[in-house]
């Protein structure tokens, strides 16, 4: 077995992916950007798994798709890893079985007339979709074709010869429209005291929105806010800094009927109350996972607007807006892609988007202490996603620094704007944070905090 890690900076936390047959690293670039570490783990002609790169961590989290989930199986039954969770994605821990896995029969046809072409079926079969398809044989594994027919032949004896393996899986994940592992067989494997959840994909899907669902408390993140909400408007400088200049990149819409203008996680209305003032005549809708915001809200005065509460991921927004804003709410999505896709469809033909968020770099002196991570994207595989669903006319970074006396100073500023999960912490993690702070940085006269936001204004595609 081989195990790559693909992101190693010494978090507490790693995510131990156990991949399918004929795998590398290459179709799971998106688990880079999760938060943490996260070790790759493919190639089971070999059955050889080494803890010790993994005795370091406080918390693993492990997740397995298709056969994956037998080879976790076998080589975790009898580990003394901290596994906090374990989820099996599009796979069984029997591996081979008519009722409860691959059928032989099938597997064995798949074995003897293993090629070039066959293989690409298979990658057909295995990709729900078009689009699906196309992302996987973008980032398709470069292993030799004769180590495939090897790793798969040595699964099978693999499976026969040895006792079904013995691990407590907490959740398994099926895709409905799974031509490797049938549905059904799923349901059967998985009968017993682990939770089953049944989802709209094929057996190769996105991999990061279900780990981030995970790690990204969507009502964590809501509490964290709502407490830091009396505070907010004076504590977030930087947040106030960036929907001003947001504001300053959208683009005037012409004057003609009313406009619709949908807002994506108003918070208390800093960006809000800026567009209100440049559009006065437009209708708005006005989202926020947390419904206290539309106190603020209601305490501003503002025009035409209706609040719309709840996870913006989850929301089927029900009409075409001229106009789609968010001021640094999306690095809080697990699922952006998906996102991003279905919110395209609620762009009129002439509108235009306008997002800012966080990307990878940001806050960098929290990201050193070791503390929990957020799982922001790289910048241009962040733009990449935008101009697949978005003609993007702009994508500008910027970088703000804030300065604070002592590192108590810095933590409290964290807290009483919501940004991070270490206000969330209990106290003794807070000085914990201090003092690693002081460790690492000495006694300095002041510390700073970093942001490094990017903008992000675009338009519909044509449609060809």
């Amino acid at each position: 077995m081989i195990q790559t890690f693909i992101t190693h900076k010494g978090t507490n936390d790693l995510i131990l992916f156990f991949a399918g047959w004929g795998m590398d690293t290459q179709p799971f670039a998106e688990l880079k950007h999760i938060g943490c570490d996260c070790c790759i783990c493919y190639d089971y002609t070999h059955l050889d798994f080494d803890t010790t790169p993994l005795l370091d961590y406080k918390n693993i989290e492990v997740y397995a798709w298709s056969f994956g989930v037998w080879a976790a199986s076998f080589v975790l039954q009898k580990s003394n890893l901290p596994i906090r969770r374990a989820v099996a994605i599009n796979g069984t821990t029997y591996g081979i079985d008519r009722e409860k896995g691959i059928s032989p029969e099938i597997f064995q046809a798949t074995l003897n007339i293993l090629d070039e072409a066959n293989l690409n079926k298979f990658y057909r079969r295995m990709c729900h979709g078009s689009d699906m398809l196309n992302l996987f044989l973008e980032q398709r594994p470069t292993r030799d074709f004769t180590t495939l027919y090897n790793e798969l032949a040595a699964i099978g004896h693999a499976i026969a010869t040895n006792a079904h393996p013995h691990f407590h899986w907490d959740e398994a994940i099926i895709g409905i429209h799974d031509r490797i592992f049938p549905k059904e067989n799923q349901t059967n494997a998985w009968q017993g005291d682990t939770a089953i959840q049944e989802i709209d994909a094929g057996h190769y899907l996105h991999f990061r929105p279900i780990i981030l669902r995970n790690r990204l408390d969507k009502q964590v993140i809501r509490k964290c806010f709502e407490k830091a909400a009396a505070t907010y408007e004076e504590e977030g400088r930087i947040q106030s800094r960036i929907a001003c200049r947001l504001n300053e990149l959208i683009p005037d819409m012409p004057e003609k009927e009313r406009k619709e203008i949908l807002e994506i996680g108003c918070g208390t209305g800093k960006l809000t109350r800026l567009l209100f003032h440049r559009f006065p005549q437009a209708r708005f809708t006005v989202n926020d996972l947390s419904a206290e915001m539309k106190n603020h809200l209601s305490e501003l005065h503002l025009g035409n607007w209706e609040f719309w509460a709840g996870d913006a991921e989850k929301i089927d927004f029900e009409r075409e807006y001229d106009l789609i804003v968010s001021a640094s709410t999306i690095q809080w999505f697990t699922d952006l892609n998906g996102f991003l896709k279905r919110i395209s469809g609620k762009l009129s033909n002439d509108g235009n988007i306008a997002f800012s968020t966080f990307v990878a770099g940001n806050l960098p002196e929290i990201k050193s202490l070791s503390v929990s991570e957020m799982p922001y994207w790289e910048s241009p595989e962040l733009k990449r996603m935008f101009e697949k669903y978005f003609e993007v006319d702009r994508f500008e970074e910027e970088e703000y620094q804030l300065r604070f006396d002592t590192p108590i100073d810095l933590l409290r500023h964290l807290k009483k704007t919501g940004v991070t999960g270490v206000s969330s912490q209990p106290r003794h993690r807070g000085f914990n944070f201090i003092k690693r702070y002081r460790e690492t940085f000495g006694e300095k006269k002041e510390v700073t905090l970093t942001y490094r936001p990017v903008y992000i204004i675009a338009h519909k595609k044509s449609q060809i």
